[in-house]
């Protein structure tokens, strides 16, 4: 089955729940531990590939290779961060065959005008509704895959969220298989310094106001909440943006002060026991048995 077919089958099932991964064995380790789909970070993989914040400075070339890469590593489906797209529209539908050939499942893509920018950041504008959909009716025509997923994606938050709510169903009716809306700035305020409650509210209201399906723009379910209430809200796509890169980026920093402070790395290793310490392990969660049964198979000298 392709895993075009495989994401809108887990799509059909109920809400999606994808960890958001930067690479390829960090969508290894999403499988094995037992999640249907993948979430390919934009903020993640400009973090890790570049050492640089999420401000759209990868290419497009770049992105669909480092898709390639985590789609042959894993064997279910990757729906992936394009930004706007890498361009105007004849750029958009070039993007939208590229990565349909690094085989993921499907994208999102944004209606942000360039300089393209985080929600986290200041600095957000989008192009006008009319532009918005040729974008994404550009990206809609490329695909020649009629099952791969294409997702669009408002940040008409720097309007209004009304205007959010236009945008996601105006983008439904012009043929895109889900929406992604973006409501970081609600009257002023940051939607994280909300209570809990009524951000649960409020993507209540967004989610209900929306005639199709839809996907959460990211970041843990509020304090007291779980994945189960935001299927309860009506998601069908929801991952966890940074999460896997936050942690790993954390044990990194603190290992590494060890060994320069203290010259070995005894203390942290002890006090965070895990597999992966063995390289072995730490192999064998990248394909290691099924690379050394291959190389068997053609290699007499090891049979």
């Amino acid at each position: 089955m392709h895993m075009t077919t495989k994401l809108r089958d887990e799509l059909a099932k109920g809400l999606v729940v994808a960890p958001s991964c930067y690479d390829a064995l960090s969508a290894r380790l999403a499988e094995q531990a037992g999640f249907q789909a993948i979430h390919m970070t934009g903020l993640g993989v400009e973090a890790a590939q570049l050492g640089a914040p999420d401000l759209g400075l990868l290419t497009m070339s770049e992105i669909a290779q480092h898709a390639s890469r985590m789609a042959q590593a894993v064997s279910i489906p990757i729906l992936a961060d394009i930004d706007t797209g890498f361009g105007g529209v004849l750029n958009v539908g070039r993007t939208i065959r590229e990565m349909e050939r690094a085989g993921v499942a499907g994208v999102h893509i944004e209606d942000q005008a360039l300089p393209k920018h985080c929600p986290l950041l200041a600095g957000r504008t989008v192009v006008s509704r009319e532009e918005a959909v040729d974008r994404l009716k550009a990206a809609l025509d490329a695909r020649t895959d009629p099952d791969f997923v294409i997702v669009a994606r408002t940040d008409g938050d720097t309007i209004s969220i009304e205007e959010v709510i236009e945008r996601s169903n105006l983008f439904l009716e012009a043929g895109a298989d889900m929406v992604m809306p973006i409501f970081m700035q609600v009257e002023g305020r940051s939607f994280f310094s909300l209570p809990p409650d009524e951000q649960m509210a409020l993507s209540r209201k967004v989610v209900g106001s929306i005639d199709g399906r839809v996907m959460n723009m990211g970041g843990s379910p509020p304090a007291g909440y779980t994945t189960a209430d935001l299927a309860d809200i009506g998601y069908a796509f929801t991952m966890f943006a940074s999460t896997a890169l936050g942690v790993a980026a954390n044990a990194m920093a603190d290992v590494f002060r060890e060994m320069r402070e203290k010259g070995t790395d005894a203390g942290y290793i002890a006090a965070h026991p895990g597999p992966y310490h063995d390289p072995l392990e730490l192999m064998r969660a990248a394909r290691l048995d099924e690379f050394v049964d291959l190389e068997k198979r053609y290699t007499a000298t090891l049979a």
